[in-house]
């Protein structure tokens, strides 16, 4: 892996650790401007987990492991949100993470409704932030 200076560094938080929001995580980890730093899961073992396959994978552990997805969004650290929680939790953790100014990346689908797709557009368009849906 290249080196690459901490100012062109992207830190990834990921909400929902388990199927595609690890899948995804791996697939950001491949590029070396990335770091995950917090991982999120109501499941601690799922957390543990995946904090230990971060660290097969990178060398060392998210610094930050929690269980309330909130706290996460808190984090000023944080450029970066992958959302792999269920659908029903996407508009609510998305939108929360584009207040905070962090870019998303989303697991399809966007949502489970067209009024939540259009709260969740209106919502990166009024913080500012960079949403993908994949």
């Amino acid at each position: 892996m290249r080196n690459v200076s901490a100012s062109d560094r992207i830190n990834i938080g990921v909400i929902g650790c388990n199927g595609m929001g690890f899948s995804d995580l791996t697939a950001f980890l491949e590029n070396p401007e990335t770091d995950c730093i917090a991982l999120c899961d109501i499941d601690e073992s799922v957390l543990n987990r995946r904090a230990a396959d971060v660290e097969k994978i990178r060398g060392k552990k998210p610094a930050n492991l929690y269980k309330d997805w909130r706290k996460l969004i808190d984090n000023k650290d944080i450029d970066l949100v992958i959302i792999g929680t269920p659908d029903h939790w996407h508009c609510m953790t998305m939108v929360a993470a584009c207040q905070a100014g962090k870019d998303v990346y989303c697991e399809k689908p966007l949502a489970n409704s067209i009024e939540e797709c259009n709260i969740m557009i209106k919502a990166a368009e009024r913080y500012k932030t960079v949403v993908q849906v994949g």
